[in-house]
């Protein structure tokens, strides 16, 4: 029953990255490619995850929030994309230069590894995003830069 729950919680969390894409593109999940390495990432505001969702990853939901969430998955010769884990940092900045770490808390489940975090922000600012992404047992990290306006609401 625990790994039936855990797929219906990834689903609902796909499902809402989808939902938020379809709302409004600059919330929606993006990638970068590097090689036969990508890095997903999602932001929106946090209060759009479900609360037993939320309450299961032991994620706080508020309208001034932000949520991050991060995947690296790797291709190999003709197969799909699967993930893998990675070591991640990141930092974000307002347009006023004032910057903070953000620190990452990895998620495995039975097919998917994700990492998530969570930062105030104010309304309707634009922030810059940088990720370093280091595939586990890789000497290159991925250095992945992205700018996005969080909304309360």
């Amino acid at each position: 029953m625990r790994i039936y729950t855990r797929t219906m919680t990834i689903a609902v969390l796909a499902f809402f990255a989808v939902v938020s894409l379809q709302a409004n593109a600059d919330r929606g999940e993006k990638k970068q490619v590097f090689g036969n390495y990508e890095v997903h990432y999602i932001g929106l505001n946090s209060s759009f995850l479900p609360e037993d969702v939320a309450e299961a990853y032991d994620i706080p939901r508020s309208r001034s929030l932000a949520y991050l969430s991060v995947s690296v998955l790797k291709t190999d010769e003709g197969d799909l994309p699967r993930p893998v884990s990675a070591k991640l940092t990141g930092q974000i900045k307002n347009l006023i230069g004032q910057s903070r770490d953000i620190e990452f808390r990895e998620i495995k489940e039975t097919n998917a590894v994700y990492y998530v975090s969570t930062f105030r922000f104010d309304k309707s600012e634009i922030y810059r995003l940088t990720l370093q992404a280091t595939p586990e047992g890789q000497k290159r990290t991925f250095d992945v830069k992205f700018s996005q306006k969080f909304y309360q609401e």
